[in-house]
């Protein structure tokens, strides 16, 4: 014979057995960040602006699209001039919190957390390793000489010294 107690416990026991799986499905599904991401994030919340150059379709398909995040709404792509214009490659200025809000944007893609697109983790993971490096050079108190820049284009040739390889 079922009582109404041992009905109020099954109910229980399922409910929080539903919240103990709803809590592994959030949480268990993503990766960890990047290493250097925590630290990354509070040197892109000090600049005062960013500059990110790439197509507009990485740009279109990679910017924050979530209704919670909508700090990028005057990010506008502005079009390039010359040889660079004409690969289709414009350059969006971001502010340091609209900085922050694209890294997470993306880590959160990259890592398959609760809010991720996971159609786009490539293009993401693209668009933070060309981010990454720039703003990891970023020495906090001193002003740099110029904005700094991320250019996610394979095609253009690095400016600087040319690596070495040495065999050791």
């Amino acid at each position: 014979m079922i009582t109404y107690a041992s009905r109020g416990r099954r109910r229980a026991t399922f409910a929080v057995l539903a919240t103990v799986a709803v809590l592994a499905l959030v949480t268990g599904c993503a990766d960890d960040p990047p290493a250097g991401h925590s630290e990354r994030l509070q040197k892109a919340a000090g600049v005062a602006s960013f500059k990110i150059t790439c197509t507009k379709d990485l740009w279109e398909r990679t910017k924050p699209a979530r209704s919670h995040i909508n700090s990028h709404e005057d990010a506008k792509p502005r079009g390039l001039n010359g040889p660079s214009g004409e690969r289709g490659l414009v350059e969006i200025t971001l502010t340091g919190a609209q900085l922050v809000d694209y890294l997470k944007n993306l880590e959160e893609d990259i890592s398959g957390g609760f809010n991720a697109n996971r159609s786009i983790k490539e293009l993401s993971q693209r668009m933070y390793d060309a981010i990454a490096p720039v703003v990891d050079r970023i020495e906090k108190g001193k002003p740099p000489a110029e904005v700094p820049q991320a250019v996610v284009d394979d095609a253009v040739v690095p400016t600087g010294p040319t690596p070495t390889v040495t065999s050791g």
